[in-house]
């Protein structure tokens, strides 16, 4: 147990240092784009780099699944924590976009490979302390990471003049902290008991149709999470406040997402699935804030980030009482391949529905959490929850 708690306190560091190379990464990789030559165009063509990375999340499952070896799951982990590693850094020498393109794509890739397999291996060293409040602690880790990857980015470009190669190559020291914490956790916590006993291979059948109606309940949920862009853009439309006003409403997002984590975590481990039903319920309040005031916006982004640390707390740890232990592999691939599917499309319908009207917008908000709300609640009632501990 102790080794197992030693290990969990590991990948939260991995997750926190990886988050610092990555999100550090992302906050400037638009303006190094434009400073090599590229048009906008072309940063809009970065976003292939996550309809790949769900993609590849899918893929990760499979393999996992189809090999059900410890080993196998620790080696996808490693092998796409080390991707980031080596991606980063390798931005200082990219001075063509086709080169930038290819190297996000790469590291979307060792995201895809890492997620589901790390999230199989956590949702099993937490069982001890509760996977609620595990993945709370995780993803709170995570958040410290994210807000401190584009601040070290910031000072390096402010106190070299601009120097963007030197902010990747820098960048890239916590991505290798990162690999180092990996595979020490590796070597403390080698074998999963999920894989420990022999079990006929179900495939997607043997995910069960609790789960498959999660899956679906998670879709509509998404359609209706507003994207950053579309709250981005209204505010840039609305001249509600000026430009560098604008990254403070991500910043106090992300702030909720980080201290929201752990509370839902713990009232996850308390209620289960019930928990979830807070992201439905603040998402349509959230689209009633989504008007020209300053107080308006600030209240948005709160509930925004609150929704996020549900989603990225609650809603996975749910995947994993939702499937057996041998089955989690397949499950958090199969979850993840839809996600990214629902969240592209709702970025289309939400586009869409904008253009017509913020009415229609809203309307599209409410109807699809409210048929999330009622598919959850229906698989509440009529399935019963695994213990998670």
């Amino acid at each position: 147990m102790k080794r197992a708690v030693l290990v969990f306190i590991l990948l939260g560091f991995v997750s926190l240092f990886a988050d610092i190379t990555y999100e550090g990464a992302a906050s400037v990789r638009g303006s190094y784009l434009y400073l090599i030559g590229a048009t906008a165009l072309i940063a809009g063509f970065l976003r292939i780099g996550e309809i790949i990375n769900y993609l590849t999340r899918f893929l990760s499952g499979l393999i996992g699944d189809y090999f059900r070896s410890s080993r196998i799951l620790w080696i996808l982990v490693v092998t796409g924590y080390a991707i980031n590693v080596v991606s980063i850094p390798l931005l200082a020498f990219a001075k063509r976009w086709e080169l930038v393109l290819m190297l996000v794509i790469l590291e979307r890739i060792g995201k895809g490979l890492r997620a589901p397999a790390r999230d199989v291996i956590l949702s099993e060293i937490t069982e001890s302390v509760g996977k609620g409040l595990g993945f709370g602690i995780h993803e709170f880790l995570d958040q410290i990471g994210a807000f401190t990857g584009p601040l070290l980015a910031s000072l390096i470009l402010l106190n070299t003049g601009g120097n963007y190669g030197l902010v990747f190559i820098a960048l890239g020291v916590p991505g290798l902290i990162a690999v180092g914490l990996v595979l020490t956790s590796m070597m403390l916590h080698p074998s999963l008991k999920s894989f420990s006993a022999t079990r006929k291979r179900q495939g997607f059948r043997g995910l069960g149709k609790p789960f498959y109606i999660y899956v679906a309940g998670l879709m509509l949920m998404s359609l209706g999470f507003l994207s950053w862009d579309i709250f981005t853009f209204t505010v840039k439309s609305s001249n509600t406040v000026s430009d560098e006003i604008i990254p403070l409403f991500y910043t106090l997002a992300m702030l909720v997402d980080g201290l929201a984590a752990i509370p839902v975590g713990v009232l996850y481990d308390k209620i289960g699935l019930a928990s979830i039903l807070a992201a439905p319920f603040t998402l349509v309040a959230s689209a009633f804030f989504l008007q020209p005031s300053i107080e308006s916006l600030f209240i948005f982004a709160g509930i925004w980030g609150f929704a996020m640390g549900v989603f990225e707390t609650n809603v996975r740890v749910a995947v994993s009482d939702l499937v057996t232990p041998s089955e989690r592999s397949l499950g958090y691939g199969v979850f993840g391949l839809f996600y990214g599917l629902s969240l592209m499309v709702g970025g289309i319908a939400q586009g869409f529905t904008y253009t017509l009207g913020k009415e229609y917008l809203k309307s599209l908000v409410i109807v699809s959490e409210t048929l999330s709300a009622i598919l959850m609640v229906y698989l509440i009632i009529t399935s019963r929850r695994i213990p998670s501990s």
